[in-house]
């Protein structure tokens, strides 16, 4: 693994953690300090990994792998 592949790895679960709470786009790119359409792709990036269809699924993903508390996902 080379360190730009760990490195958009460890933006993506922080992307996943975000919208697991329901943060919109806007909100995770500001939190990250990173442009919107930046956001847009790694969530893509993150649908196409999982292998599922929508946010609303990588969020329960998220809650079902701990990567996120229901206590969390929910604030």
């Amino acid at each position: 693994l080379d360190r730009s592949s760990a490195a958009s790895d460890v933006y993506k679960r922080q992307v996943l953690r975000l919208l697991a709470r329901g943060r919109s786009n806007d909100e995770i790119a500001r939190a990250l300090s990173v442009q919107e359409k930046t956001v847009k792709s790694l969530i893509g990036d993150i649908l196409a990994k999982l292998g599922v269809p929508s946010r609303t699924q990588a969020a329960l993903y998220a809650v079902r792998t701990g990567l996120v508390t229901l206590d969390e996902a929910a604030t």
